[in-house]
């Protein structure tokens, strides 16, 4: 019994084998944490970038909402890029400016001066005038993003009458 319980205890360290397995397992194991958490990350950034360019999205078109609020008039017809809006300023005196709007190389310009935000492109964005309302068909995208799909928004605009 003395000599069965030497043969049990005797343990002089580990194999070759047992070390190269111990290394093969512990290598899959880095390999499937390191995919994870390279695919997660890669996910989360996409996902930022599609909130990004959802709350830019939604900030152009109401402030393009909110400037052509009292808009009397539009000076074109059907589906155009550009176009002038008569908005009353003061509805007391019922005195109005002239708004000139155009879209020029994926931006907007609001007389002349660029009015979205520089990293979004608006191209494919158009504008039709209805009998009393102004139609905006935005379609932004993300300049330096591709791969992040672009939003697309339709905007009524009602005109006073």
């Amino acid at each position: 019994m003395k000599q069965r319980l030497q043969f049990f205890r005797r343990e002089d360290g580990i194999t070759l084998v047992e070390l190269l397995a111990a290394l093969a397992l512990s290598g899959l194991l880095v390999i499937l944490v390191s995919t994870v958490l390279t695919t997660s990350l890669f996910a989360f950034g996409r996902v930022n970038h599609e909130a990004q360019l959802r709350n830019k999205a939604i900030t152009l078109s109401s402030a393009l909402q909110a400037n052509l609020r009292n808009a009397v008039s539009i000076s074109s017809s059907g589906t155009f890029t550009q176009f002038q809006a008569e908005v009353v300023t003061d509805a007391l005196t019922e005195s109005t400016k002239t708004i000139r709007v155009k879209l020029d190389g994926g931006q907007l310009l609001l007389d002349g001066t660029r009015f979205s935000d520089e990293k979004l492109d608006l191209t494919g964005t158009t504008f039709s005038r209805g009998p009393n309302d102004l139609q905006v068909n935005l379609r932004v995208a993300l300049k330096d993003e591709p791969k992040v799909e672009p939003i697309y928004l339709f905007v009524s605009i009602k005109l006073i009458s």
